[in-house]
């Protein structure tokens, strides 16, 4: 995902989070939301610097923004999304197995767990 993208999202997503805190008064949702978003995106860099090649700085940054709209629904809903996020990359990577290739951009793995954990967690 381009970086501007990225940053574009995350910004706006901080803004309408400060306006909903700044309103409602609760502003331990914002804090968790971004401490958790940047703990998912480092630990994401840990692992695209273990295994160089494996997982790119894009798919750092769209951890980053993904866990901001993640982590605003707390700790639980960052578990199932990793958890989540694991097993798409397993079905998309033995799909790319099969038709011949060895590797996947992981990125819409990370952006449809995100998708499914907020819409179920936000119902």
């Amino acid at each position: 995902m381009p970086r501007a993208v990225i940053a574009a999202g995350s910004l706006t997503q901080v803004i309408c989070m400060v306006a909903w805190c700044a309103t409602a008064g609760r502003w331990s949702s914002l804090i968790m939301s971004l401490v958790l978003a940047l703990a998912c995106a480092a630990v994401q860099l840990l692992l695209a610097m273990v295994r160089p090649g494996t997982l790119g700085f894009g798919d750092v940054t769209c951890t980053l923004m993904m866990g901001i709209a993640v982590g605003w629904f707390g700790v639980e809903a960052v578990l199932v999304w990793w958890i989540l996020m694991g097993l798409l990359g397993l079905v998309m990577l033995g799909v790319q197995k099969r038709r011949g290739g060895d590797s996947i951009p992981f990125a819409p793995a990370i952006v449809l767990a995100a998708v499914i954990v907020v819409l179920v967690h936000a119902l």
